[in-house]
């Protein structure tokens, strides 16, 4: 079969047409170049380092509010915040936190969602596990001794 000239022509021109097409609507969605990887989200947290003693002393001002989650399971008669550090952590970025006795506290978000932050934590003789923070929900960690007393830290994401 022979095609005319003009029949040629516009088969050329149909092809022509379609690849200009495709050329303006690609099939896939191209990547940018500038998202080579997605970003590490950056979570908030607070960690609070208490001291719990049997000996006199009241609870101090920045203890009040975690005598109420403490009073139920913990013997103490004096209360008070040691220290009470504000950390911006990435996803799976180990952050520490030195105590007092010389060791560290470490925690590491692994997975952020509805649900809260899963974290990894690790305190040395004392507490290790992952745990599921949800926001405004303390993670209440105690037992370790110090002073004549023990240490509780308490992580928060905020």
């Amino acid at each position: 079969m022979r095609w005319s000239s003009a029949a040629q022509r516009l088969s050329v021109l149909l092809f022509c047409a379609c690849a200009a097409a495709s050329a303006a609507q690609p099939l896939v969605e191209p990547t940018p170049a500038t998202s080579s990887k997605p970003a590490k989200p950056r979570l908030d947290f607070e960690v609070t380092v208490l001291h719990a003693s049997p000996g006199p002393g009241g609870v101090d001002e920045g203890a009040r509010r975690f005598d109420l989650l403490l009073r139920s399971s913990l013997r103490y008669e004096s209360l008070r915040v040691v220290k009470s550090k504000q950390r911006h952590v990435k996803l799976n970025e180990i952050e520490r936190v030195r105590l007092p006795t010389g060791e560290d506290f470490r925690f590491r978000p692994i997975d952020a969602g509805d649900r809260g932050v899963l974290v990894a934590v690790d305190w040395r003789k004392t507490a290790r596990g992952d745990f599921r923070l949800p926001r405004g929900k303390p993670l209440i960690l105690g037992g370790q001794p110090y002073e004549n007393g023990q240490l509780v830290v308490i992580l928060e994401a905020e």
